[in-house]
């Protein structure tokens, strides 16, 4: 067995290539505590991408190494050694990944993009949603499982298969393919409709709404709010940033589910129902954050083109659908209470908008000035109205 390593920011990096076998764990064991002395680590990591077997002596090897090491790790694991470690039980010991299945984008028609990546289409079956952004892999890891564990508890999603890495240090996270549109196109090409699916997407955030979890793998939405509070703040002075936590004083904690990003493109409706996609937001909390998202899109955007984009239905469109989802989330027919949400709902997407200052996208990026400019002339000198409507708001939804 042949082994190589380098010392990076602290991360031993132990690559190893051939057959741990018995012969070859003896030397191994000698070679890594000599490594392991001369090069002062915070963590080892075995990448085990060319490892082809481990024999039981190999394995005692590495259970010292996990009992030695404070932070130890083995990744790139073929799915023949992956069962060995598996069978005997160190899966469940130690911090081991398989090798991700790899995914030639070159061969693959892009269907989609966004700020921080693409989505392709793998085959007639499977379509890969990618992160350009290393920095947020560790998201892609959370959305798939928040994805598999919403769908265990009955909420309609897309079915997510598996982790990929598409090259070029990029990740994926591999779904069906959905052959359907979204609520946002559908309602754009059959605008006699809106009613009838508004009403289905309201049911459908209810029992998103209704359904209780303590899995942790959701979190609390109120706690991401926090963490956009502190994010953003950054880029606010000290007093600015203290009015931002007058909004997060409001918001309530709340104990159901919510995406957090439920507008009408993240809803897809195939052979007559309805489910959810894009599920990295989704955690434990009030309704308010879900109807923040909503309010979000359906105010439009600057253009048709950009609205389109963004939800699939251009400006005229969106306007009706935001009448008509006030009228029946809030079931209202009264002109003045209309007109009252309608205007709540212009203030929420003013919140969003403030907060967005600190996210790290492409998009930010370009436009954080500009976010900036209209949080001084807008947010912070209407904060106390702006929270005594997002306070009427929670108390509505109860």
């Amino acid at each position: 067995m042949n082994f190589s390593f380098d010392l990076n920011n602290g991360v031993l990096n132990l690559m190893l290539e051939g057959r741990l076998d018995t012969e070859a764990a003896v030397k191994f064991d000698a070679a890594i505590a000599e490594i392991c002395k001369n090069n002062p680590h915070d963590s080892l990591v075995l990448d085990a991408e060319k490892l082809e077997y481990v024999a039981s002596s190999g394995l005692r090897t590495i259970l010292k190494m996990v009992k030695t090491e404070k932070n130890f790790s083995m990744v790139n694991v073929s799915e023949a050694v992956y069962g060995v470690f598996e069978m005997t039980g160190f899966s469940r010991i130690m911090n081991i990944s398989k090798a991700l299945r790899k995914i030639d984008l070159e061969k693959c028609e892009r269907i989609g993009f966004g700020g921080n990546g693409a989505v392709y289409r793998v085959s007639e079956d499977e379509v890969v949603k990618v992160n350009f952004n290393p920095s947020t892999y560790d998201s892609l890891h959370l959305e798939l499982n928040k994805a598999k564990e919403a769908f265990l508890l009955g909420i309609p999603t897309d079915i997510s298969f598996d982790m990929v890495d598409c090259g070029e240090g990029k990740r994926g996270v591999v779904y069906e393919t959905i052959k359907s549109k979204t609520l946002g196109e559908t309602i754009q090409s059959e605008p006699e409709r809106m009613e009838e699916l508004t009403e289905q997407y309201i049911a459908q955030l209810n029992t998103l709404h209704a359904t209780r979890t303590d899995n942790p793998v959701f979190g609390s939405a109120k706690d991401n709010y926090r963490k956009k509070v502190e994010d953003a703040s950054k880029y606010y002075t000290e007093e600015e940033a203290l009015l931002l936590h007058k909004i997060l004083e409001v918001l309530p904690e709340g104990g159901g589910l919510v995406h957090c990003d439920a507008h009408p493109k993240n809803i897809m409706i195939q052979n007559g129902e309805m489910f959810w996609i894009d599920m990295e937001q989704m955690a434990v909390g009030h309704p308010i954050y879900d109807i923040i998202s909503i309010a979000v899109v359906l105010n439009g955007m600057n253009n048709d083109e950009m609205t389109m984009h963004i939800c699939g239905m251009d400006n005229a469109t969106v306007a009706k659908m935001k009448d008509c989802f006030i009228r029946k989330y809030f079931k209202t027919e009264d002109p003045a209470m209309i007109q009252k949400f309608s205007s709540l709902f212009d203030a929420l997407r003013l919140i969003r908008a403030v907060f967005a200052v600190g996210f790290t996208s492409q998009n930010t990026e370009k436009y954080r000035p500009s976010i900036i400019a209209m949080s001084r002339q807008a947010f912070f000198p209407n904060i106390e109205r702006i929270v005594a409507g997002l306070k009427f708001l929670v108390d509505t939804i109860g």
